[in-house]
Parts: C-alpha cells; structure tokens; sequence
C-alpha cells in the first residue's frame, strides 16, 4: 500500500480544484505528454460521508487517487490506515489480491480513478514511475499469468455435482425377484436398481442391488433367481445432495471404495452419480484435454477432446472465470485440435509448403463456443499435392462431427476458393481491395483476423503484408468497409419502454453489440495497417496510436467483455443449450431474463455502442 510521506504536504494543489495533481511523487515523474494523456484517461468518482469507496467483491479496473476528503481503510472492521488527498489505493485488489480490505469514505470524498490500462502503459514508457508505482512490474505481469492455470484448477475445485450427468434412479419393490431386476437393468441398460423396501420396522428403506452383486448372488453363491431382491439389497447408502461439490463425491467414493453414489435434491432421490461420470467432468481441466490432444492418434481421439470443452466452458462460467480467460483457453484449445488433426491427415510435404488458417472470431481469439468453421489454406507457390481435395474435404467433415458446424458461406478448406496458392489469395485480396461489393468486403474482413494454425506461418504473412501494402489512402475504399458496423440496429430506449409494460423483446446480442464494436474497431485498425487481430488487442493498439480516445478505448474493451459474458450466459443457461454436444448457436438475449447488474450493464452498453456507431459513422463519413 502507497500512502503520502510527510513532504508531499509542502507541494502547492493545482489550481484547478479538480484538476489531477501532478506535483505529486511519482506523478511529478510524468513528462507533459504523459500527463495530457493521463489527464484525458483520468475519470472522477464521488463518494458521501460513510460510502463503500471499494468493497471486497466489488470489481475493480482503476487505481484511486484521493483528491478531496479522507478514505479509512478497514481490516477485519478495524481501521488499518486513513488515506488523504494525493494518497492512492486500490493496486493490491486491482492485481487480484487484498480484497480482505474494504475502503470507507470517512467523509465526502472525491478520487481519480487511474484506469488499469493506462495506468500500465505509463508504466512501460515510463520505467521510473512504472517501478515508483507499480514495483517490479514485469515482474507481476509474469506471477498473473503463472497463476491462470491455478484459478482454471480452483474453478474446477467448486465444481458441483448437478454439472455431472446422474444416471435416472431405477426403482424395483422389495418383493421383486432377482430376475425382475436383472431385467430392470436389462431393458434400462442401467448398471444398478434402487431397491424399495418396508423394511423389518415399516421405516421404507432404499437400498441398492448391482450388476456385480447379481453376478455374485447367482452365479459365486447359486442363489436362485426367484429370490426376493428386498433381504439381498445393500442398504445404509452413500448420499449427497446435488448441490455438494463434486470432490466431496470423490473422497467419498475414495473412502469406500464404491464406484458410485446416491444424489438427493430436497431429500428425494434424483439419479445416481457413477465414478466414471464424476471423473469426466474433473478430468476436463485444460491441460488433461491438451494431452489428449498432443496424445491423439486417431481423429476419434480428437472428437472425444473436442467434445471436453463444452464442459470446462461451462464448468469455469459456472465458478465465474472472467470471460477473456475463457476465450484464451478455448482458442489454445481449438487450435491445438485444429493443428492436431490437419498433422493427422496431411503428409509431411503438404504440412511443409502449406499453412492452415483460422478466420473471423476464431483468427481473433474471441471464441467462446463452437461456431461456424472460418478456415482455409495457403499453398506455396508451385506445389502440388496429390489426393489434397480429399485431405482438405475430410478436414472439414471431422471438425463437423467434433460439433463445428459447416460455414453458410462455405469459408472452410473443403472449398477450392479457400485453399489456393499463395499467389492466388494476392489475387483474391487484391480483386477484395479494387473491386470491393459486399462478398468481396466480408472475405477481406474475415481474413484480416486470419491466424497461422499448422504448417508455414509465413505464408500468412506474406499474405497478410501484401493486403496492407495494396492498402491505399482511399476514403471511399474504408468507407464501404466500415459500413457494415451500422448494419444492424442497436436498439435505444429498449429497457426505459419495454420494462415499462413489463415485456422485452428479445436483442440479438451479437447484431445489436458485439459485432459493430468488432467490425468498427476492425476497420479503425485496417486504416491504420495494424497487424494485432484481437479486438480488445486492437482497441489499445489504437488508443497508443491515438487513434481513439483513451477513455473510450477503456469504455469499449469494458463493453465488449460484458457483452461477451452475457451472451455465453444466455447460452449456457438457455434450456435448449445443447445441440450436437455442444451449445446450441443462439445470440438472442432476453432483457426481462437478466438480473438487475445485468440488465443496467446491457443498457449501458448498448448505449456505447450506439454512441460508438455515431463516431464510426462520422469517422469515416458514413452518413454522406
């Protein structure tokens, strides 16, 4: 924690009463377009006597600065410190720890709030105050990305056992014979049967007759099959709630060594979790489904990996893992499979002069769950593989079983026009470029968030450079391309109306928010010949540039994740969420669904977007 040394009372306060104070160590380190940049970052936050300046699980994107009043910082109710004008707080919790603090306004009390990404990039400018504030910063970058792996572990720890399919409870009397439940489980293709039984005392028992105990039964013991199940039942079972964690399931089995246990909601039985469907959902931590990838043999191999990371998806949204980490790891993932099986079925010339692209959301690393197949391939020039229509075509129909579904506007390998020469994709770029009508505008805008998967990354450079170079200063050109970012309405008003008559029309989310940040953000980065292909990526590149405002630079990258994180709700929690082993492929969002954050975080966002399309269309002159 910072505080304010005794001699920073002798600096004289900046004359305009809110203006940020800059006299102040280590801001006094700042060079003047450092401050002109922060001060235009900066935002201000008012407090009254008594207010939560910062709570414990409050979300935090900003380092404070107190700029008039007194803040107490309070430990376990006690006051632990009290922050004054030029004091700053905040960097602990804005770094993932000290959120057993809570910050209490003492009195009214007005901060700057430093957001998180300017903040950083002062920091790498500027190495004297990075380590004035920050310490060893790189040093702290490489510690958050080292603990990923253990928070992704962590989420999987608070895995809960109604995220496990439970096997449907089979009921048999006590008086039914062994042969009745031998063919209970027959007809069922169940391992199992709940056995009903009065018991000696009338007290209704539930016990348990297995598969292995009719084995023993008849055919070790020579019972006969006639015999009444009710005396020959296990009783006393194993019971968890549905809501008990899913490694208490685990010990518990453990500790008995039985293969499965009995789940309850409410005190009635629901199902019965088996130790091998327990183990599937433990199992589906990242780095056990990048094994099964690297270990693949077979495409069967790939599909069952494939098929994993719906459930860590779910698992790690369920346990509130932030929605970017989730990206990155289902984009690692996808890859891996993607590259996994492309070295599977091309032989070695091919994977030596060819490189295998991902495009759209996947090439931006922005995608969250199986969505069309944007893919194609770069051939060296001159080479020739035989038998490549049927390598590229069963590439495309295996991702289609690993649940990608086939891409409406056949953008996939399987395609001849998107596995071509190297020379023919300079064409196609440059007919995308000179003759620009709407196909043309979409091919040129999925393939400038292409990404290298397998084979020669430099293919795709090249390819990548000659887009860029063609590239010239044309108005009309970035004009064109920029429009589609008004090509859906956002709605206005929605929640102030529609709330009113207590109905909602349900917003397609991506239409409506994501994709005019996206395409807008895209085109704002292709004026400039960026070569980042993440959005959020794109937003600060462009905010360094200058090109867009710092402030809503911050306001966008905020957005976005939100946006993304509501529309992966409204997915993992739609009753018709699965489809083919997957999630099913619907962008439509319900406002009256949404809980109160939720519903004010999508009108605020909707309402950015909207004043983000107006800068677009300005921008590039769209409204002439």
């Amino acid at each position: 924690m910072f505080t304010t040394t005794p001699d920073t009372a002798l600096h004289s306060a900046p004359a305009d009463p809110g203006a940020f104070d800059f006299t102040r160590p280590p801001f006094d380190r700042l060079t003047a377009g450092e401050r002109e940049g922060l001060s235009a970052a900066l935002d201000l936050a008012l407090h009254p006597k008594g207010g939560v300046v910062l709570g414990r699980e409050e979300p935090v994107d900003a380092l404070f600065v107190v700029l008039r009043g007194a803040v107490q910082e309070r430990r376990g109710g006690e006051v632990a410190a009290v922050h004054g004008p030029g004091d700053r707080f905040g960097l602990q919790a804005l770094y993932g720890g000290g959120r057993s603090r809570v910050f209490i306004a003492a009195e009214p009390t007005v901060c700057h709030l430093i957001p998180r990404p300017a903040l950083e990039a002062l920091a790498r400018d500027n190495p004297e105050f990075g380590a004035a504030v920050l310490g060893n910063f790189a040093q702290r970058m490489t510690e958050l990305a080292a603990e990923r792996p253990a928070r992704e572990m962590a989420a999987l720890t608070m895995a809960r056992i109604r995220q496990a399919y439970l096997h449907p409870p089979l009921f048999v009397d006590g008086g039914a014979s062994l042969r009745d439940a031998a063919d209970t489980m027959k007809r069922n293709r169940a391992s199992s049967v709940l056995v009903r039984d009065p018991g000696p005392e009338g007290d209704g028992r539930i016990g348990i007759l297995t598969g292995t105990d009719l084995r023993d039964l008849v055919v070790l013991d020579g019972r006969s099959v006639e015999e009444p199940v009710g005396p020959l039942a296990r009783y006393g079972l194993l019971t968890l709630d549905r809501d008990d964690l899913l490694f208490n399931a685990l010990v518990l089995m453990t500790k008995h060594a039985v293969r499965r246990v009995v789940v309850t909601e409410n005190g009635a039985v629901v199902g019965l979790l088996g130790q091998s469907d327990l183990l599937a959902v433990l199992s589906n931590h990242s780095q056990v489904i990048g094994l099964q990838v690297e270990h693949a043999t077979d495409p069967e191999d790939l599909r069952r990996a494939s098929l994993s990371i719906v459930e860590l998806i779910r698992t790690l949204h369920a346990t509130g893992v932030k929605v970017a980490f989730i990206a990155d790891l289902v984009t690692e993932l996808n890859r891996r499979i993607f590259r996994k099986l492309f070295e599977l079925l091309a032989p070695p010339e091919l994977l030596a002069n060819s490189c295998l692209i991902v495009m759209g959301s996947e090439g931006r690393g922005e995608q969250l769950l199986k969505t069309d197949q944007d893919n194609g391939l770069i051939l060296r020039d001159g080479f020739d593989c035989p038998g490549l229509d049927a390598i590229v075509a069963d590439f495309s129909r295996h991702l289609v079983a690993f649940g990608y579904p086939p891409c409406p506007g056949n953008i996939m390998v399987s395609n001849p026009e998107w596995t071509r020469p190297l020379a023919g994709y300079k064409d196609a770029i440059f007919h995308w470029i000179h003759r620009p009508d709407e196909a043309a505008q979409m091919n040129l805008a999925i393939f400038y968030d292409a990404a290298a998967v397998a084979g020669d990354p430099a293919l795709l450079d090249e390819a990548r450079g000659y887009l860029l170079g063609r590239l010239q200063d044309n108005q009309m050109f970035f004009t064109h391309f920029a429009r589609p970012t008004l090509a859906f309405d956002t709605p206005s008003g929605l929640f102030a109306t529609l709330f009113e008559r207590r109905r909602a029309e349900p917003v397609d989310i991506k239409k409506a928010g994501i994709f005019p940040i996206v395409h807008g953000v895209r085109a704002l980065a292709l004026e400039k010949r960026m070569t980042e292909t993440n959005t959020v990526a794109r937003i600060w590149a462009l905010a360094e540039l200058g090109a867009l405002d710092r402030k809503l630079a911050g306001e966008l990258a905020e957005a976005f994740a939100i946006l993304s994180t509501i529309r992966l709700k409204a997915r993992v929690d739609s009753p018709h969420g699965e489809a083919d082993g997957g999630l099913a492929i619907d962008n439509l969002v319900h406002p009256d669904r949404l809980g109160k954050l939720d519903h004010d975080q999508f009108k605020d966002c909707l309402a950015l977007v909207k004043s983000f399309k107006d800068t677009i269309a300005y921008h590039f002159r769209l409204n002439h």
